[in-house]
């Protein structure tokens, strides 16, 4: 009897190891490192949001910063998946390095920039930045490593405002500092994508870069071609250039590309 018992005992264990093996844990899902620019620190966590509700068992992380400061980083060998940059040379650029699958490359929407300034200041135009005071300040992104400087920059010159500003100009790292600055009342104007108004207050939007005073600002996608996730990070590039993700950047004040 003792000995039934026991062999019982041993068979019932069994049976529920074997159960409890037979349950295993779910695999982790697999993470999509995205760079992206600051501009789109509004934006992109609502698309990677939509993609992981389409797309389970896969989980997108994003890194802000400036476009120029997120291209050293790649080419430093971070774990990155999928660059989203605000202009094509950095992009560019690690492409001829080859850090990014020049077939992936495209661009997803476009934007425009604009002349801000704090709540009730002055009004200012692009063409009249020169009347601004001598002693206050005015905002760019630095345009050694931010695209949102470049664009500033390349207009104010064919706008003929650039040398006569220059003097007064101070440097965001990327262009939510910019935008930081004139909410903060810090300077008389700043230079930021039209996007950066979405949902903020605070400024006051002073004039809109004119037609044809430079190139139009992209958004530019790309592979990394050291992607630990590869198949996963050429999904979520497609849901970027797809219509679900365009719905969200024009919401957002993005344009076509």
């Amino acid at each position: 009897m003792r000995h039934r018992s026991i062999l019982a005992t041993l068979g019932l264990l069994a049976c529920a190891f074997g159960s409890s093996c037979s349950k295993r844990a779910p695999a982790p899902p697999v993470e999509i490192l995205v760079a992206g620019a600051a501009s789109l620190r509004g934006v992109l966590p609502e698309i990677e949001a939509s993609y992981e509700r389409a797309h389970t068992g896969e989980r997108v992380t994003a890194t802000f910063g400036s476009s120029g400061e997120l291209r050293q980083q790649v080419q430093g060998g971070a774990p990155v998946d999928v660059v989203a940059f605000a202009g094509g040379e950095p992009v560019d650029d690690l492409i001829a390095h080859g850090l990014v699958d020049a077939s992936s490359r495209h661009v997803i929407a476009t934007n425009s920039l604009v002349l801000i300034g704090p709540k009730g200041c002055p009004r200012v135009t692009f063409s009249q930045l020169s009347r601004v005071p001598k002693d206050e300040k005015i905002a760019i992104g630095d345009p050694r490593s931010v695209p949102a400087g470049q664009y500033a920059k390349a207009a104010l010159e064919r706008l003929h405002q650039w040398e006569i500003v220059q003097p007064q100009l101070v440097y965001g790292s990327d262009v939510s500092a910019v935008l930081a600055y004139a909410r903060r009342g810090e300077v008389a104007a700043a230079v930021v994508y039209k996007t950066e108004l979405h949902g903020v207050s605070g400024v006051d939007l002073l004039d809109e870069l004119p037609g044809g005073a430079d190139a139009r600002p992209e958004v530019v996608v790309g592979l990394v071609t050291g992607s630990h996730a590869k198949s996963a990070a050429v999904s979520f590039l497609a849901y970027l250039e797809g219509p679900e993700a365009e719905k969200v950047l024009t919401v957002y004040g993005f344009g076509p590309p």
